[in-house]
C-alpha cells in the first residue's frame, strides 16, 4: 500500500452517478466527515491509553487538536482533500502525527493491506467502535454512491468492498462489563427466532441490531414493526448514540401520557401541591427522545420515560434551591416572579 509523505493528509473519494457532476448532497458529506471524525477521536483517546469506558466521552483537548480540516475539493468524481489536526510541517505536532500514522495503519488493516486489525487493536471495546465508525462512513445503499478513503496522493486506503462482509464486534463485548444498562425506544423491524434478534430502525434513519433474552419474546410478538422502547446493554460510540443492544430483557410501549407531581422533596422537607403539577410528555420520532413540558417553564428531553422523571425530579428540586428558598435580593424582576409562582403553587409563606 503506498502511503502519503504525511499521514495527516487524507481524502474522501466518492463515487456513483450523483457524484459525477462534482456535486453530492450535503447530509451524505456531512455524515462521512463526522463519522471519519469519529474514527480519529477514537484512535486519539486509544493512543493515549485512556479506556473507552462505557460511553466514550472526547476531552475538549482531544476535540481541538485532532479537528479534521477540510480543503477544496479537487477533480475526478466528488473528492475532498481532509487534513487530521492543525498542525503544519512548519509547526509538527508529533502526537497528532502519531495517530495519523496509525490512522493510516488501521484503516489498511480493514482492507488486510497489513496487520490485521486485532493485532493494531487489541481492545475489543474501541475495535467494535472503529469498524461501526467506518462503516457509518458510507453513503445510504439507495444513494448509489460509494466512498473510497485515500491517502493525500489519491492512493485508495479502503474501498466500500473491504467492509461489506466486516462483521460488527461490539454485539460480542456489549457486556454489563463493557456495555451501559440503559433503554432505547425505535421501531421493530425484522425479528431472527433462530438466533433470538432483531432490528430496531433508529430515529428513522439507521437499523441497530440486538438480542433479546427469551422471556422478551413474547412481548416482541405483540409489537410487530411497532415503535417500542427496549432495555438492554447498550454499546455506544463516540458521540452517545446507541449502535448495538444485547440481552433484551424489557419491551414497553411508548407511552407519552402526562406526568404528574404532588409533592416535592427538598432537604428532608415534603413541600405539596394541591391539585399536582402536570407535565405534558410526548416522543419525537426524528430525534428518539421523550420531550417534557410544563408548569415553572420546565422543558426536558430524555432517552426514556424513566430518565425523564429523573430529570424532572432533579430539575424541581433545583427551582426551589435557586428559586423557592433563593435569596430575593439576588434576583431579577423575572426570576422573582417565577419564585412567587414555585412558593405560590406550594403553599409557601
Amino acid at each position: 500500500m503506498a502511503t502519503s509523505p504525511d499521514p495527516r493528509e487524507i481524502r474522501l473519494h466518492f463515487g456513483g452517478t450523483m457524484a459525477a457532476g462534482h456535486t453530492l448532497p450535503a447530509q451524505v458529506l456531512v455524515n462521512s466527515i463526522e463519522q471519519l471524525q469519529r474514527v480519529v477521536h477514537l484512535l486519539a483517546k486509544e493512543h493515549r491509553g485512556e479506556p473507552a469506558g462505557k460511553r466514550v466521552r472526547v476531552s475538549a483537548d482531544i476535540k481541538e487538536r485532532f479537528g479534521l480540516v477540510c480543503k477544496l475539493p479537487v477533480t475526478g468524481g466528488y473528492t475532498l482533500p481532509v487534513s487530521i489536526g492543525t498542525a503544519t510541517q512548519m509547526n509538527p505536532d508529533d502526537e497528532v502525527s502519531a495517530v495519523a500514522e496509525r490512522f493510516q495503519k488501521v484503516t489498511g488493516s480493514l482492507a488486510s493491506a497489513g496487520p490485521g486489525l486485532d493485532d493494531l487493536v487489541p481492545d475489543g471495546r474501541y475495535r467494535g467502535l472503529l469498524v461501526d465508525a467506518y462503516k457509518a462512513t458510507q453513503p445510504p445503499a439507495h444513494l448509489g454512491l460509494e466512498l473510497t478513503i485515500e491517502d493525500g496522493q489519491g492512493n485508495a486506503i479502503l474501498r466500500p468492498s473491504h467492509l461489506e462482509d466486516m462483521p460488527s464486534p461490539c454485539l460480542e463485548v456489549a457486556t454489563p462489563e463493557a456495555a451501559e444498562r440503559g433503554r432505547v425506544v425505535g421501531t421493530l423491524v425484522r425479528m431472527g427466532f433462530d438466533t433470538q434478534s432483531i432490528e430496531l430502525e433508529y430515529r428513522g434513519r439507521r437499523t441497530l441490531k440486538a438480542t433479546y433474552a427469551p422471556e422478551a419474546e413474547a412481548a416482541l410478538l405483540s409489537h410487530p414493526r411497532g415503535l417500542i422502547q427496549v432495555r438492554g446493554n447498550i454499546c455506544y460510540n463516540a458521540e452517545d448514540e446507541p449502535i448495538s443492544i444485547a440481552d433484551i430483557d424489557e419491551v414497553l410501549e411508548v407511552d407519552e401520557s402526562p406526568m404528574e407531581v404532588a409533592e416535592v422533596v427538598y432537604q428532608n422537607v415534603r413541600h405539596v401541591t394541591n391539585p399536582p403539577l402536570r407535565f405534558n410528555v410526548t416522543f419525537d420520532k426524528v430525534d428518539a427522545l421523550y420531550d417534557l413540558e410544563g408548569p415553572f417553564d420546565v422543558m426536558l428531553s430524555a432517552d426514556s420515560r424513566e430518565d425523564i422523571a429523573d430529570a424532572l425530579k432533579a430539575e424541581l428540586n433545583l427551582l426551589f434551591a435557586d428559586y423557592a428558598e433563593g435569596d430575593p435580593a439576588r434576583l431579577s424582576s423575572d426570576a422573582k416572579k417565577l419564585r412567587n409562582e414555585i412558593r405560590g403553587r406550594f403553599g409557601l409563606r
